[in-house]
């Protein structure tokens, strides 16, 4: 005699009919605001990542970095003179980089700007940028 599976289990593997039936599951304006609402953080950001964060704005309002053109974060006059293995890898870190950039500010533009969640993209982004750095120059103009 096979058991019939409680109404809360998860469905067998390969199974999505029980993960859709989830979907007609109604979730009130007030609980999906509070869902997607980052954790603030109690604490100022470290001065380092606060300084980082504030260039980074500053330069995406003056137009400097286009958020959906990396090859506005590279500095030619270093960019310029690597290799062309280096330049792909300079290409593609630029890529990653200013998918985060946007992450930031998104949040930025929600007013969302002391939270944990920007905290850590922020200094992701900043110590990510240092590694590169630290083997191939002042790549990036962040």
């Amino acid at each position: 005699m096979t058991q019939e599976p409680s109404k809360n289990s998860a469905p067998p593997p390969g199974d999505s009919s029980k993960l859709l039936a989830y979907k007609n599951e109604d979730i009130s304006a007030e609980t999906q605001a509070m869902l997607n609402k980052p954790i603030e953080h109690p604490e100022e950001l470290d001065a380092k990542d606060r300084e980082f964060l504030v260039m980074l704005m500053d330069k995406i309002d003056k137009g400097e970095i286009d958020l959906y053109r990396p090859s506005t974060l590279l500095n030619y006059a270093v960019y310029d003179k690597l290799d062309e293995k280096s330049k792909g890898k300079a290409d593609f870190d630029a890529l990653n980089l200013l998918g985060t950039i946007r992450d930031i500010r998104r949040l930025w533009n929600t007013g969302e700007r002391n939270t944990y969640q920007i905290e850590n993209l922020t200094h992701r982004i900043r110590v990510t940028k240092e590694r590169i750095e630290e083997l191939g120059g002042d790549i990036y103009i962040i």
